[in-house]
């Protein structure tokens, strides 16, 4: 007898059987609450009204030819009104979306089935004001993929890479065992290497055949670095299509953008060069050090939205007292969060982060003559991954009294260090 995920594998091999169960038992609902689509729905008739009637304002803009890109229920929500509003100011705009509801499981081809034919029907209400086109229709379109096919090397080399990220980002782990598809790194990292090279063969073969005369002008997706909002990306730069990406931050009602460049690797160097001569005016100058005096006193300044110290400062001779230091030079080593999308790709002096750690220490348990305080990132306190702290404890031997371990939840003020 078939077991309920067999059953599901084999009733998704056959023809509208996943459409039919979606409208007439399912009766149009979503799968699960992780992708429910309710909120878009409702709204969607009220922004492409919106947007139809806003397109008499930009008569006077020359249309682009824009693609977008979204997956997952929450990016598929905002990107879907980034394209409207974009739509609305007179540009074309063809909106690829991938309706996944997880990123790091996998799911049967009945399901994945039924919640393709859900999103399609709810994106039914965006015609004509955009073209939205399902990435799973594309991947099954025998036109644009054939099993022949096989990625570029520079291509197939990013989307390593990104799988990687994808999987450090994840676990928040920094060694993953790529060749062993039964440890759990292994397994996040096979499927993650199977849905980005999908994603970009999908989507190179989709550029290259169907845009042979016409190019879009431009492609705008999120983050850039990890999962298929990399994959996608990095067919967008290996075809030499413009291309911006996007993220939020941890301030409120702002956004980061980069163009043609991954938004999460933050490359100021053309701000940089615009600004570097300039002095800073009095205004600007009083801001930093609010910034940094709320910083401080454990306390929010103006759009941020996160503390990142809980404790108020207490001045830095108290924190010599509770943490026993004498008067020998003091050095701090302030860690980052294993696995922070900030982080990936970037090491330059060792292979990773643990690495570093683990010499650092090393070496400053020869040098008793200096004491060393890790401080682990308060940050950790929001993660589920392993802490730092797991990673520096047996480094530290217990005659190394010169070395202090802070942990992410201590109360110490990281500015009184």
């Amino acid at each position: 007898m078939l077991n309920k995920g067999a059953a599901k594998q084999l009733l998704g091999q056959l023809p509208l059987t996943a459409e039919a169960y979606w409208r007439f038992i399912q009766k149009g609902k979503p799968l699960n609450k992780r992708f429910s689509l309710h909120q878009l729905e409702s709204q969607l008739p009220i922004w492409c009204k919106q947007a139809e009637a806003a397109k008499s304002l930009y008569k006077h803009v020359t249309p682009k030819s824009i693609i977008l890109f979204g997956t997952l229920r929450y990016w598929i929500g905002h990107t879907t009104l980034l394209s409207i509003t974009l739509a609305g100011m007179n540009h074309q705009i063809t909106y690829i979306y991938l309706p996944y509801s997880n990123w790091q499981k996998r799911i049967n081809s009945f399901d994945l089935r039924r919640q393709n034919i859900y999103t399609k029907n709810v994106f039914k209400a965006t015609k004509p004001v955009i073209t939205p086109i399902s990435l799973i229709d594309l991947i099954n379109d025998k036109q644009i993929n054939t099993t022949t096919e096989k990625l570029p090397l520079a291509l197939e080399e990013a989307i390593q890479r990104i799988s990687l990220y994808d999987t450090q980002y994840t676990l928040q782990i920094e060694d993953v065992d790529q060749n062993n598809p039964k440890t759990e790194s292994g397994s996040l990292y096979q499927l993650r290497i199977e849905r980005n090279t999908q994603a970009a063969q999908t989507m190179l073969n989709w550029l290259t055949k169907s845009h042979q005369e016409s190019r879009p002008d431009l492609i705008i997706l999120p983050n850039g670095s990890i999962l298929e909002m990399g994959a996608i990306y990095q067919v967008a730069k290996y075809l030499q299509i413009p291309v911006v990406t996007y993220e939020f931050g941890e301030q409120r009602e702002r956004i980061w953008f980069a163009q043609n460049a991954e938004v999460m690797q933050q490359n100021t160097n053309a701000l940089w060069s615009a600004q570097k001569d300039n002095p800073f005016t009095n205004e600007q100058w009083s801001q930093i050090k609010d910034l940094y005096a709320s910083r401080q006193n454990a306390s929010l300044w103006k759009n941020f939205a996160r503390l990142w110290q809980d404790t108020p400062s207490i001045g830095g001779e108290k924190i010599r007292e509770t943490l026993n230091l004498d008067k020998r030079p003091v050095v701090l080593l302030a860690a980052n969060v294993i696995g922070d999308s900030l982080t990936l790709g970037r090491q330059i002096f060792s292979s990773n982060m643990t690495e570093w750690l683990q010499k650092t220490i090393h070496w400053f348990k020869e040098k008793d003559d200096v004491q060393l305080i890790i401080r682990v990132h308060p940050g950790e306190r929001y993660t589920k991954g392993p802490s730092v702290a797991d990673i520096i404890r047996p480094e530290i031997n217990n005659n190394a009294t010169h070395i202090h371990l802070i942990e992410a939840d201590s109360p110490i003020n990281t500015y009184d260090l």
